[in-house]
């Protein structure tokens, strides 16, 4: 019985370290996301210009200047809440690793 909880444990662990590289990379991909639409922005409140052109796929627009401006806001906006979901993902599976790791233990000095 235990030999087969501690198999269990011993996947857990292995999956939850798992999630948490995982969880650890998008981290990182939204922190540089948020980076770049701030430079961006800063970038652009520098132009004198009112529009400026705007890359989309392979093609580029004309658009105001504050209305991008405004969309680099909302992109931000939504890059904080990913990040603070994100965040609270990454201190469960912390505390999951944790106690997985007690339990092992404890199951070794048992026997």
């Amino acid at each position: 019985m235990s030999n087969q909880l501690a198999q269990e444990l011993a996947t857990n662990l292995r999956a939850s370290k798992t999630q948490l590289n995982t969880v650890n990379q998008q981290l990182a991909h939204l922190e540089r996301q948020e980076q770049l639409a701030k430079v961006t922005t800063q970038e652009l409140e520098s132009y004198p210009a009112d529009r400026v052109w705007r890359g989309c796929g392979k093609a580029f627009v004309l658009q105001d200047k504050s209305k991008y401006i405004d969309d680099l806001s909302h992109d931000v906006g939504v890059v904080k809440e990913q990040t603070k979901a994100l965040r609270i993902k990454k201190n469960y599976l912390e505390t999951t690793i944790d106690k997985i790791v007690q339990n092992l233990k404890a199951m070794m000095g048992n026997h």
